[in-house]
């Protein structure tokens, strides 16, 4: 019996062989989040693309970001002169968003030349490392919803849960191409433990949804805009004001979330992009979903440079509230 156990061990020890897979390299290429829209000047984020089996140290985001690119944007004015700009990273302490824009709007108390007009072209340059990254996008004519309210969810198992639900008329004249993206302006947490709340501010912007009018176009139809979640599709609620019950049986109230909606149109090349990145999120993690690579208008490196038709809109979560009219953020709202 000895004998025989000892064969088998032998017998399994002779089977492992060592494997060694050789896998291609990553191709060292920037990554471009960049944006511009109605009256606000361009702001880009450049990163670095990183191998899946690469190390990751400590500040893995340190490791990627690029903060020594030269980057210029420019258009064209109707007489055919071109209009251009140097973008620059923001100073101490806006330093941390590691966001190139126009640095006037902090030397120049915010008076900035440079905006964003609806119907223009706009292109962009990044030279860095010898490498030249080009790009364009078209800032489109932004379309308002005809009015936004909050109801109470229907859904959800607390009555102080809301959701933020709109209007929206299609312009039968024209292709749309739809973006949504929100945040909270203001939230609260709660501290069993302390019996206190805290104050919070989301950034930056999370995806709604976006996708074209090819099913909606000229219709009018009603919609809601669901609390971004941090993996899989939005269907989170929002909060009205509402009490907590500490431990010594005192109550404490939580004031109602603040939430800014981003309504957006934007040009198709861009549309393809974000309309991917939002459909790859709802499926992370789905072993069944198809997978597929995102379609860049980045000339020379990856992601994205939208021009972004947008009206804006500020929420205060409270039952009943209606707002039909525009909301006017300042710059640092907008990211």
């Amino acid at each position: 019996m000895k004998k025989y156990l000892f064969f088998i061990s032998i017998f399994f020890i002779s089977c492992q062989d060592e494997i060694t897979l050789d896998l291609p390299q990553a191709e060292n290429k920037l990554v471009i989040e960049g944006a511009i829209e109605n009256g606000f000047p361009p702001y880009i984020i450049i990163t670095k693309n990183q191998g899946y089996f690469d190390p990751i140290s400590d500040n893995p985001l340190l490791d990627i970001i690029v903060n020594d690119a030269i980057v210029k944007v420019w258009t064209y004015d109707e007489d055919g002169r071109k209009d251009s700009v140097m973008l620059e990273q923001l100073p101490p302490p806006l330093d941390s968003t590691f966001i190139y824009t126009d640095i006037n709007l902090i030397d120049n108390s915010g008076l900035v030349d440079f905006l964003g007009e609806a119907g223009k072209t706009y292109y962009l340059e990044i030279n860095w490392n010898n490498q030249i990254i080009t790009s364009e996008t078209t800032i489109p004519n932004p379309t308002p919803l005809d009015c936004l309210w909050v109801q109470q969810s229907e859904t959800a198992d607390k009555d102080f849960k809301c959701d933020i639900r709109a209007l929206y008329s299609d312009p039968a004249d024209q292709q749309n191409n739809i973006l949504i993206k929100s945040k909270r302006l203001e939230h609260y947490t709660f501290n069993e433990d302390s019996c206190t709340t805290k104050k919070k501010e989301d950034f930056p912007f999370q995806f709604v949804d976006a996708g074209s009018d090819v099913l909606i176009n000229g219709q009018s139809f009603e919609t809601y805009f669901p609390k971004p979640k941090e993996n899989g599709f939005p269907t989170g609620a929002y909060n009205s004001s509402h009490e907590r019950e500490c431990d010594d049986g005192s109550t404490l109230e939580l004031k109602e979330d603040i939430v800014l909606i981003k309504f957006c149109q934007i040009d198709e090349p861009s549309m393809k992009f974000w309309r991917g990145l939002i459909r790859q999120v709802g499926t992370n993690g789905n072993p069944f979903a198809e997978p597929m690579n995102l379609l860049s208008n980045i000339n020379g490196g990856l992601g994205v440079f939208t021009g972004y038709g947008t009206v804006y809109y500020k929420v205060p979560i409270i039952k009943g509230t209606t707002i039909d009219y525009e909301y006017s953020p300042n710059i640092i709202d907008i990211f």
